[in-house]
């Protein structure tokens, strides 16, 4: 996911003053060098100007003056273009598209646990029947008409449905366990 950041959040994040990061694409931009995505006039920084920050940052350490860095960039890095006519960028656009990006993958998400609940509990429904049939005949059969005795369903499925309920979690740690 793509994550965008304020001057604030985006200074903070490289630890360094606000005044000083904006200072840095300020100029970027007036050597139009690189531009920076706006959102109503304000700059909304995202992962790409953050890796040109820290490139900034580290040389600015070593002692180098802002120009050598800005040819460097220049000449090392692909930087982000002003956009044609002027125009900014649809900031709504990409919001409207990183939001169903987001509900596609919660939608992934809820299908992927829905399987694998069911999975677990199938699991779970076919060791509880070998249980139960292993458990004594007087436990499992019931009178039926006459002298027939008949496997007793109502008792069967109260096994099935406790024994899942006392084991999924187990169940489940275990098959996520094998899916690692």
């Amino acid at each position: 996911m793509v994550e965008f950041w304020k001057i604030g959040e985006f200074a903070k994040e490289l630890d360094k003053h606000a005044s000083t990061v904006d200072n840095w694409f300020r100029k970027l931009e007036e050597k139009q060098l690189h531009y920076v995505n706006r959102a109503d006039e304000e700059r909304i920084y995202d992962e790409f100007d953050m890796e040109i920050a820290r490139v900034i940052k580290e040389k600015r350490e070593e002692n180098k003056s802002l120009e050598e860095i800005f040819q460097e960039l220049n000449e090392n890095y692909e930087l982000r273009p002003f956009p044609s006519g002027g125009g900014a960028v649809d900031m709504e656009a990409l919001r409207a598209e990183l939001m169903e990006e987001l509900a596609s993958s919660a939608e992934q998400d809820r299908v992927k646990d829905a399987v694998l609940r069911r999975e677990v509990e199938r699991a779970l429904r076919e060791e509880s029947l070998r249980e139960w049939e292993g458990l004594p005949k007087e436990t499992r059969m019931k009178r039926g008409r006459l002298f027939l005795k008949v496997e007793d369903n109502e008792k069967r499925d109260k096994f099935v449905e406790l024994y899942t309920d006392r084991r999924f979690e187990e169940k489940l740690k275990e098959v996520l366990a094998e899916k690692e």
